[in-house]
């Protein structure tokens, strides 16, 4: 029977890298797809406007903005992944 040894493997200056699950990339990208259709989903709602009330005070303001927030929202978050994978790399 061999004794266990206790010397340590050499340690590297790099972190050790984080390993990726199977199927992360295609789920990031179906929440984004997903984030985006909401977003569009919301925009033609506020465009559409059925309601009696607000239908002679309409702004295409309104849908621009919905839109662009979600838009910037997806773009942020985009940026964000994609700056995370250039320093890991």
């Amino acid at each position: 029977m061999e004794q266990p040894t206790t010397d340590s493997p050499p340690a590297s200056d790099k972190p050790p890298r984080l390993q990726r699950a199977p199927g992360s990339k295609k789920l990031m990208w179906i929440i984004l797809a997903a984030l985006s259709a909401w977003g569009i989903f919301l925009a033609v709602g506020v465009f559409l406007n059925f309601s009696g009330e607000a239908s002679e005070r309409f702004d295409v303001r309104r849908p621009l903005l919905v839109l662009g927030c979600t838009l910037s929202f997806v773009g942020v978050w985009l940026l964000l992944l994609w700056a995370k994978r250039r320093t890991v790399e």
